[in-house]
């Protein structure tokens, strides 16, 4: 079940399915296990969703605030520019601090860091309220 539907006084409300959390228009689930990159989307997948992108500095704090103090994989967005680093103007634009230069992203207490995919970490899911 992707979420539960109630009608009341005010229109349709959607919450978030058991072991999601609702913020704004989205649902997010963090993983208490840990799996790879590929391994962390595809479970996302499956779900229906898919590993975080983060669009804003708000959601960036209220990541940070539920993942406590653990690593957990995200979704890239990413090109290369021709120096060999990534770039990604809606990380750089939102004032996320990102680091490393691997093709695997992760938010950590810092902000954003690169690792090898094969690195096994907890992740992050996100998926639309319907």
């Amino acid at each position: 079940m992707i979420s539960k539907h109630i009608k009341g006084d005010k229109g349709a409300r959607y919450f978030c399915s058991d072991n999601w959390i609702g913020f704004q228009d989205k649902c997010y689930y963090f993983s208490e296990e840990e799996q790879d990159w590929n391994s962390s989307r595809y479970d996302c997948l499956s779900q229906n969703a898919n590993l975080v992108l983060i669009t804003t500095t708000k959601e960036k704090h209220f990541l940070k605030r539920f993942k406590c103090t653990s690593d957990h994989w995200i979704w890239r967005d990413m090109t290369e520019n021709l120096t060999g680093q990534w770039v990604d103007e809606n990380i750089l634009n939102k004032g996320i601090n990102m680091t490393g230069n691997e093709i695997c992203f992760y938010l950590n207490e810092d902000g954003v860091a690169t690792a090898r995919c094969y690195t096994e970490r907890k992740w992050i899911c996100k998926k639309k309220v319907p």
